[in-house]
């Protein structure tokens, strides 16, 4: 019989469900203390002087850009291979999302295709922290401190990467974490906004709570508010907090399981015609929320039957990201994009696979996964 390997599940166990009967008999489940605790507790994990914690990290991504005042006329580089959701923030405040292609090798945003998008209109880059794996940011530094662009940090993948020995979310303007069930760590849903700006993480305090000025579990006076600025109901609950800081306490050891399991697996796959395994530059800490392998033309099968075959061996690798968002209808209706454009991206889009590396998995499950593509490669496995 096959394994079952997921790709990725929360991995709760007594301390979350403790943390959250707690909350549960407290009464308090908005607004209140773990909210405020999960937030110190993630600022200082970062090295930042704020966390803004958020309902998604698209959230985080609006309110970033509402921070920095990108609205319409405005244009906002973002990378072609990421979910929607990063170009959607941008739409969201009425700005132009500019789509740049990516780097053959890593599937991170291309300095090059950055310069090559710059405009008058250009206002900030988006960087998108792939995989796990950090963007070339001492480029993209230079590029907008040249330009006078700021930068926003999509780190959705990427709670324990790090660039240079500094962690995603400390080197831009901003940094936008998820916290959704397959990530590094999980409040169910969730994410966080991290600044070492003041005026950012004010704002961002305000407008995520319908841009009141003083929160519940802070009014002098119940019921006694005012309200300066438009904002949203973009709040996390006292019990996705709750979750939040006892995921916190356990995240440097998984990452280091995950780093541990990726190798175990680049062991296996190392000398396979037609594979392209991921590079890791020396300077770069990979916190590999998926292990992403490449599938070209020297393979034996397609990338789609070889998905297909991991599927049947009960594997759950899966695609991130099938289409490219500029080929996505809305985009493409939008803003006239087309195939071809940003080749690198597409190539990335139509030969990756996303294998999975989660930290409940074991080294026999690593061998596992490896022993299942090798035979795959010389199309030993049934129905491949």
């Amino acid at each position: 019989m096959n394994r079952s390997i997921p790709f990725g599940a929360p991995w709760m166990g007594e301390a979350e469900e403790k943390a959250v009967a707690a909350v549960l008999r407290s009464g308090w489940l908005a607004h209140g203390p773990k909210v405020k605790e999960f937030e110190q507790a993630f600022a200082a994990h970062l090295g930042v002087k704020h966390a803004v914690s958020v309902s998604s990290c698209t959230a985080a991504l609006h309110l970033s850009l509402l921070a920095l005042g990108i609205g319409p006329g405005d244009e906002v580089i973002v990378p072609a291979q990421t979910h929607v959701a990063t170009a959607h923030a941008v739409m969201y405040v009425g700005a132009r999302p500019v789509f740049a292609d990516v780097e053959p090798g890593t599937g991170t945003i291309s300095p090059a295709s950055i310069r090559r998008g710059l405009t008058p209109r250009t206002k900030a880059i988006i960087v998108v922290h792939f995989a796990g794996l950090p963007c070339e940011m001492d480029d993209i530094l230079k590029i907008a401190e040249n330009q006078n662009l700021v930068i926003v940090e999509d780190c959705a993948h990427a709670v324990g990467t790090k660039y240079r020995g500094r962690p995603a979310g400390t080197m831009g303007a901003a940094g936008c974490f998820s916290f959704y069930p397959v990530k590094h760590i999980t409040t169910g849903e969730g994410g966080m906004l991290t600044t070492d700006d003041d005026r950012i993480a004010e704002q961002a305090n305000k407008q995520r709570a319908f841009g009141i000025d003083v929160p519940a579990f802070y009014r002098q006076k119940p019921g006694v508010y005012d309200t300066p600025i438009l904002g949203f109901n973009f709040r996390m609950t006292d019990i996705e907090a709750a979750l939040g800081i006892c995921q916190l306490e356990k995240a440097d050891g998984r990452i280091e399981a995950r780093i541990a399991n990726a190798g175990l697996l680049t062991d296996r796959l190392k000398g396979i015609a037609g594979l392209e395994l991921p590079v890791i530059p020396s300077h770069m800490r990979h916190s590999f929320l998926f292990y992403q392998l490449t599938v070209t033309e020297g393979f034996l099968l397609t990338r789609d039957a070889l998905l297909a075959a991991l599927k049947q061996s009960g594997i759950g690798a899966s695609i991130y990201y099938a289409t490219p968002v500029h080929l996505m209808t809305l985009y493409r209706q939008t803003f006239g994009y087309g195939e071809g454009l940003l080749p690198q991206a597409e190539r990335v889009a139509a030969e990756t696979i996303a294998l999975p590396v989660n930290p409940r998995l074991t080294a026999e499950d690593m061998g596992y996964i490896g022993d299942v593509i090798r035979a795959a490669s010389r199309n030993e496995v049934p129905g491949a």
